[in-house]
């Protein structure tokens, strides 16, 4: 039954897609300002992992598991997203160009 539920919500957003141009007004925007986006997209695979870090900093009070969860994602995240730039697979610099 849920999965007919969910056949029907995404029939009713195609309908909806269909009748209006927010899709089209949508891509024109990203192709027109890309350069923006671009950059958005790099500083937050870049710095992301800093701002998890203070979060899990921040939530060490509250909850410790909580907090080591976040630790934890930070330094995956960090791992990710430098390990290309750098040296341990062949980088040469930062990701940021």
């Amino acid at each position: 039954m849920a999965q007919k539920k969910g056949t029907k919500v995404k029939k009713a957003v195609k309908k909806i897609l269909d009748k209006t141009t927010v899709d089209e007004k949508v891509i024109g925007h990203i192709d027109e300002n890309k350069s923006l986006y671009n950059k958005i997209l790099c500083y937050t695979k870049c710095y992301g992992g800093y701002l998890l870090a203070v979060g899990a900093g921040c939530s060490f009070g509250a909850n410790i598991w909580v907090g080591l969860g976040l630790l934890v994602v930070a330094g995956a995240w960090g791992w990710w997203s430098t390990c290309g730039c750098k040296l341990c697979k062949g980088g040469n610099g930062s990701c940021c160009k």
